[in-house]
């Protein structure tokens, strides 16, 4: 059985019909995705408000595009 928890966002289980899961282990992946997805938008919502804030347009774009792509990673749990 592949036991499959992410820390990383770049670990996230997109396609949980690929792994050989049971049900609670499939909610536990969905908890613990959820918590890094929500750590790390949070945290990307603060420096991209740090970033206007400072007037600094090209940390602001490297910080959008990280968290378009979070989001996307993520798509899954929206």
């Amino acid at each position: 059985m592949n036991k499959h928890f992410s820390f990383q966002p770049e670990q996230s289980v997109s396609n949980f019909k690929s792994f050989d899961m049971t049900r609670e282990e499939k909610v536990a992946q969905i908890i613990v995705d959820s918590s890094v997805f929500q750590f790390h938008k949070n945290r990307l919502m603060n420096e991209i408000d740090l970033a206007l804030g400072e007037g600094n347009r090209q940390k602001f774009k490297t910080l959008s595009n990280e968290y378009n792509a979070l989001l996307d990673q993520f798509s899954h749990l929206q």
